[in-house]
C-alpha cells in the first residue's frame, strides 16, 4: 500500500471520528437544552420536582433554625480551624459561626448535635445570651431556653411551634434573679394569652399578653387579702381607672397615667361613708 493511500485512509478514519464526536456532542447538547426547558416549565407551573425525595426531619429542623438566624440579619462565616472541624466530625457535632451584617462585633456560635442546638450570642468577646433548643421526638417542635447573662433572666418556651399538647395552657415561664416569675401562654414563640406574675413577697398579678405586651385588664392579688383591678396601657404600665378592694371591705377608686396615680379619687368605707381627694404624681392631696 503506497503512502498516499495510507494517508487517505487515516484522514478518512479521523474524519469519521470527528464527525461522530460532533454528532454525539450536538445530541447531548440538545438533550440538555430539552431537560432545561422541561425544568423551566415545571417551575413556571409550580410543579414539585422533589416529590419523591425523602425529607430528613432532623436535618430539616436544624436547617430551619439556621435560616432563622439569617432572617435576623446574621450571615454564616467559615472561621473554624481544620483540626476542630475534624474533631466535630468524629464527635458527630456540627459547629457554625455567624456574624451580624450590620455590626461585625456581634457574632453567634451555633453547636448542633442530634436533637439539640446551642446558640451563643457574643458582643465582641463578651457572651451576652445563651440559648438551648431541644426538639421533640419527631422534630415537629422544640423547647427553647434562653439565658440573658446581663439581666440574669431565664426565659423558657415549651413547644415553640405549638405542635404538641401545650395548647391553651401556660407553656412558658420567665425567671428573674430576685425570685419573680411570669408564667405565660405563647403561640409560635410570641407571648399571647393568659399570664400570671408571681412576686417574691407572695403577691401575684393576672393579666393577658398580646404580641409580648401586657394589654387590657389586670388584677393584682395581695398576700394580705387586698386586690386591685386596673388596665394596662403603653409600655406595660397601668393606665386608666383602677378599683382597689381592701381586705377589710373598704374600696378606693383612682386613675393611673403611665403607671402613676393622677387626678380625682374616691374612697368608700365599708359602712358607706365616702371621701373625695386627688392624686398628683402618685401622692395624695387633701381637698
Amino acid at each position: 500500500m503506497n503512502k498516499d493511500l495510507k494517508k487517505f485512509i487515516f484522514l478518512l478514519i479521523a474524519t469519521i471520528i470527528v464527525a461522530f464526536a460532533i454528532s454525539y456532542s450536538y445530541s447531548a447538547y440538545q438533550n440538555y437544552q430539552q431537560e432545561k426547558k422541561i425544568e423551566e416549565v415545571k417551575k413556571a407551573f409550580s410543579f414539585d420536582t422533589n416529590e419523591t425525595k425523602e425529607v430528613n426531619p432532623k436535618e430539616a429542623w436544624q436547617e430551619q433554625r439556621l435560616e432563622a438566624l439569617e432572617s435576623l440579619g446574621y450571615t454564616r462565616v467559615d472561621i473554624r480551624p481544620f483540626y476542630k472541624r475534624l474533631y466535630d466530625k468524629l464527635t458527630g457535632k456540627k459547629v457554625y459561626n455567624y456574624k451580624s451584617i450590620d455590626d461585625e462585633t456581634k457574632t453567634v456560635t451555633v453547636e448542633v448535635k442530634d436533637n439539640k442546638i446551642v446558640e451563643k450570642f457574643f458582643n465582641g468577646d463578651k457572651l451576652t445570651t445563651n440559648q438551648e433548643l431541644v426538639a421533640n421526638d419527631d422534630f415537629t417542635s422544640y423547647d427553647l431556653k434562653s439565658y440573658d447573662l446581663d439581666t440574669k433572666v431565664v426565659t423558657t418556651f415549651k413547644d415553640v411551634l405549638n405542635n404538641d399538647t401545650y395548647l391553651n395552657t401556660k407553656n412558658g415561664i420567665i425567671e428573674y434573679e430576685d425570685g419573680k416569675t411570669i408564667e405565660f401562654t405563647h403561640q409560635n414563640g410570641a407571648m399571647n394569652g393568659p399570664a400570671v406574675e408571681n412576686l417574691p413577697n407572695g403577691d401575684k398579678i393576672e393579666f393577658n399578653f398580646v404580641n409580648n405586651k401586657r394589654v387590657g385588664e389586670g388584677e393584682k392579688f395581695y398576700k394580705n387579702g387586698d386586690r386591685e383591678i386596673f388596665t394596662y396601657g403603653e409600655n406595660n404600665l397601668k393606665n386608666g381607672t383602677s378599683i382597689y378592694y381592701f381586705a377589710n371591705g373598704d374600696v378606693e377608686e383612682t386613675t393611673y397615667v403611665n403607671g402613676v396615680l393622677q387626678g380625682p379619687a374616691k374612697y368608700t368605707y365599708k359602712d358607706g361613708v365616702m371621701e373625695h381627694y386627688e392624686y398628683k404624681d402618685g401622692k395624695r392631696i387633701e381637698n
